[in-house]
């Protein structure tokens, strides 16, 4: 269980790098023409696709659950669950439930939008499947931990073998990336009041 507390604990530290980080490229200052002409590019590319401050916006919002769930779970352990195999087995069922219903419902979301322009495709056809898997993925979790019993001497082994990549950080942490390096939807990014909120949400955590 420590091994799967210090996963989340990186999980929540590389989520907090992503929306803080990544130099000044991420949330750079913006002037008055930056504003025109990002919301020039914005209403050219929605003619083309989907809304790009929407888009970015629905990712987020499939995002912030996973956080929030993360730094729920980081809680209770630190706050003595990690002895308590019941309240592990609460704390990672509320978790992978929550996660795993926010990321497939965004990937669902992210697919009736449409990709946001012609050049956006890839990216947008990337992070639908990767919502669509882990949302999956953490709904199979789920199910699977629900059949654990935490009075079995075996629960700490079996807690273990759950998962796969989805437990990984680096992989929701590359996506971000993605989306912050991308010319027209790094920009959108700045602009929603759902990755605004988020980003917030991130920098409070990190400092």
């Amino acid at each position: 269980m420590k091994h799967r507390v210090a996963l989340a604990g990186v999980f929540a530290a590389v989520l907090v790098t992503a929306a803080c980080g990544g130099g000044g490229a991420a949330y750079p200052s913006s002037s008055s023409s930056s504003t025109g002409s990002s919301a020039t590019a914005t209403s050219a590319s929605a003619t083309a696709g989907a809304d790009p401050v929407k888009w970015t916006g629905t990712f987020c919002q499939g995002v912030g659950p996973t956080i929030e769930g993360v730094m729920s779970l980081l809680k209770t352990m630190f706050e003595g669950g990690a002895e308590d195999p019941a309240v592990q087995k609460a704390a990672l069922l509320d978790y992978s439930a929550k996660a795993g219903k926010s990321l497939s419902e965004a990937g669902r979301e992210l697919d009736d939008l449409g990709a946001p322009s012609a050049a956006g495709r890839e990216l947008h056809d990337e992070l639908v499947k990767f919502f669509t898997d882990t949302g999956g993925q953490l709904t199979e979790v789920n199910a699977e931990l629900a059949k654990l019993d935490p009075a079995d001497p075996e629960f700490a082994a079996k807690l273990e073998r759950l998962g796969g990549d989805q437990a990984d950080p680096s992989k929701l942490q590359e996506q971000i990336k993605k989306l912050q390096d991308d010319p027209e939807l790094g920009e959108a990014f700045k602009q929603a009041p759902e990755c605004q909120a988020m980003a917030e949400t991130l920098k409070g955590l990190g400092g």
